[in-house]
């Protein structure tokens, strides 16, 4: 007979570090040959059990070199990892694809969630500034949910691009920080794969997934801060007040005043009841406005299947009196299958929920009526009458007394989005080699619901002489509004990609179709109603109703060829043939080319020689690109070129009856199509010292054509239109 022996499996602990020691999260710990696996937690250290004839772990991470150890007879194995110098395990991702860091030759930058993770900010575009070269980030201001307006080279708003399907900046800034892998932006003729959109620049979003054969683990992510205004104008006094009015009035033209030096001294002196000061920044400013947030998230992989699920809570209240609140649940679930041999699909789930609940104000901006009113209120005007907090005072202008201004009194406004991005995708590996196909389907809704009361309410004037409370203002003109938005959005993606490399020779192709189908609805309704209570909208209050439906398409068609040699010379050829429905038939499509090149010099026997084995340089690359770029967002309608009708333009009365008018488009235009943006960048990217200093010189010139004009050499009578 024969004897079988089994060794036993061994649990192998260790701790995974950097260059400086500091502890790794993240670094995927693998058994070799096996689908056994974990990855690192947030202080580096991993558990895994090992068997005992598979005794070499396999320890990877992106922007270091992979390492394999012999962990026979041991039972705790701690790892250093080394940075890949020359960049080649990291990989960026660009339009419809990666590619290796090496071998970009655009004008490409990007982030990764281990730099996000270091600021915390309600919206993403909040959490890069200062991150990217080359990108301006500017917040209008401070309120719940606000987001920052992101230029690429100040070239103008960019297309956002999320898991590879185009989107807007609002799907772009609303993704929880927490669920980004990596973020990319194209700068140059690199964009301009993605044609007529593509003119300011693109922001490309990879959410994370799981990782093959990496084991399971649970991660807990939350903190708790509070906002504060770090400047702001500081107002006069009621003192400096009076004293400027009464300088004003006696340096005017007709010059004199009632102000006399005795009031004067009791407006300074700010005892006597009637000649205190009112200090409306700090009625108005509370400070420390919490902001809070938490996430949850599993991942993990075997050896035919990956996961990343994830849920992320955003609380974030206004340092306006707590009374505006920005709140978003965020979901997002990323599996991938391989379900055969050569097969591989996909799921992406994207959701969230975002509520804004703030009070209701008269005016078209709710969050500015309370900072105008630092400035416009007087010192010398009190918020409640006497001080009694029962009598609001009738200052004159009440929409910026603030002691009205609330969700009780005044009303309120809410908007809610429940937003869902579903992404489906196959990918075939045929039996040649570097050859595989690939599809997606993305279905996108979204849908707003936006319901607003503006309540009557009074403002009071105190009356010494017989101590009374009298109403003298107030707002007596209810307002009561509900708007919804729903879009439906459709992309449809066939896709063939090769790459393969023979000898010294590396070539790659890809070529994409793309449709894009998306159609919004819209409906606002306007009433008065009786009263502050009833939040029903009656039929018979109502005097606006207001009813939308536009629809959007595109259609792309892709092409991309890359060659490499010996990983010293790289080219690449691009271009996209596009059309818009905007533009009319024989205006509607385009073709927008893109050539780029590089050299890294670095990987030349001759520099190698002269900078020898201890240079400070470790990496150096020249590269250039050109490239015409298109942008249909010109300012015209959609079928402008059409001839026809706007309906209910007008109302009228005829006999009695209620008849809706119309009017006259006006003379179409069929000539017009998009702005063409031309390109070149010419820059050099370098590395110092092993890597531990990047960085890249650039210069690019933009010059753009197609623009609209107004024309002035011809003179009709406005009779024409």
């Amino acid at each position: 007979g024969a004897v079988m022996a089994q060794t036993a499996d061994a649990v192998i602990t260790g701790k995974v570090t950097d260059d400086a020691g500091e502890g790794l999260v993240g670094v995927t710990v693998s058994v070799k040959g096996t689908n056994k696996g974990t990855t690192t937690d947030i202080k580096g250290a991993y558990s895994l059990s090992v068997p005992g004839n598979s005794p070499v772990l396999v320890f990877s991470f992106v922007g270091y070199l992979k390492q394999e150890i012999n962990v026979a007879g041991k039972k705790s194995v701690n790892v250093k990892m080394e940075t890949d110098s020359k960049g080649l395990g990291e990989v960026i991702v660009v339009g419809y694809g990666t590619q290796k860091k090496e071998s970009v030759t655009g004008a490409i930058s990007g982030v990764t969630a281990k730099d996000l993770e270091r600021v915390h900010g309600s919206t993403v575009s909040a959490t890069l500034a200062g991150k990217l070269p080359g990108v301006s980030f500017r917040m209008p201001d401070g309120r719940p949910g606000a987001s920052a307006n992101i230029q690429i080279r100040n070239l103008g708003n960019p297309l956002y691009v999320i898991d590879g399907i185009q989107k807007d900046a609002g799907q772009f800034n609303n993704i929880s920080p927490n669920d980004i892998e990596s973020i990319t932006v194209l700068k140059d003729a690199s964009a301009a794969i993605y044609g007529v959109r593509a003119a300011n620049g693109v922001v490309v979003v990879t959410t994370k997934r799981g990782r093959t054969n990496s084991g399971n683990s649970i991660n807990v992510d939350a903190y708790t801060g509070w906002q504060n205004w770090t400047r702001f104008p500081k107002t006069v006094n009621a003192y400096e007040w009076m004293a400027g009015k009464a300088d004003a009035e006696m340096n005017a033209q007709n010059p004199g005043t009632l102000i006399t030096p005795e009031e004067l001294a009791k407006w300074k002196a700010g005892t006597e009841k009637g000649y205190q000061n009112f200090d409306w920044y700090d009625f108005i400013i509370k400070n420390n406005a919490p902001q809070n947030s938490s996430n949850v998230n599993a991942t993990g992989g075997s050896e035919n299947i990956n996961y990343y699920l994830s849920a992320t809570r955003l609380d974030q209240k206004s340092v306006l009196g707590r009374e505006f609140d920005f709140n978003r649940t965020n979901i997002q679930s990323n599996v991938d299958a391989k379900v055969a041999k050569r097969i591989k699909v996909g799921v992406q789930i994207n959701g969230r929920i975002e509520e804004r609940d703030n009070p209701g104000v008269p005016g078209g901006d709710d969050y500015w009526a309370p900072r105008f009113a630092l400035f416009r209120n007087r010192p010398t005007e009190r918020a409640y009458a006497n001080d009694n907090p029962l009598y609001p005072n009738d200052i004159g202008h009440n929409t910026e007394n603030w002691a009205v201004q609330s969700k009780a009194i005044s009303g309120y406004w809410t908007e809610d989005w429940r937003v869902l991005q579903t992404n489906f995708n196959a990918e075939y590996e045929t039996p040649i080699k570097g050859l595989t196909l690939k599809g997606m389907y993305s279905y996108y809704y979204a849908d707003k619901l936006m319901n607003g009361h503006e309540y009557t309410y009074d403002t009071y004037t105190y009356y010494p002489q017989d101590s009374s409370y009298k109403r003298t203002g107030g707002s007596s003109n209810p307002w009561r509004e509900r708007g919804t938005h729903k879009v439906l959005e459709n992309v449809l993606q066939g896709q063939v990609n090769y790459n393969n490399t023979f000898g010294k020779h590396t070539i790659g192709g890809t070529f994409v179709s793309e449709r894009i189908q998306r159609r919004e609805l819209d409906v606002w309704v306007h009433a008065v109603p009786k009263n502050n209570t009833l939040p029903l909208i009656q039929f018979a209050d109502m005097d606006t109703y207001n009813d939308a439906d536009w629809v959007e398409a595109r259609v792309g068609y892709i092409g991309r060829f890359n060659y490499n040699f010996a990983n010293k010379y790289y080219v690449e050829l691009s271009g996209r043939y596009d059309g818009s429905w905007k533009f009319s038939p024989a205006k509607r499509w385009g073709f927008f080319p893109s050539v780029s090149a590089g050299w890294r010099l670095t990987e030349e026997e001759f520099v190698k020689n002269m900078l020898g084995n201890n240079s400070v340089l470790s990496d150096l690359k020249i590269r250039g690109s050109y490239g015409e770029l298109g942008d249909d967002d010109i300012g015209i309608g959609a079928f402008d070129y059409v001839p026809g009708y706007n309906y209910a333009s007008s109302t009228v009365i005829l006999d009695g009856q209620v008849v809706k008018g119309s009017r006259d488009k006006g003379v179409p235009n069929d000539r017009v199509s998009w702005f063409t943006s031309k390109i070149l960048d010419i820059g050099i990217d370098y590395a110092l010292w092993n890597s531990k200093v990047t960085g890249s010189v650039d210069y690019f010139h933009r010059r753009r054509s197609g623009l609209l004009g107004t024309k002035y050499d011809v003179l009709v009578p406005n009779e024409l239109g």
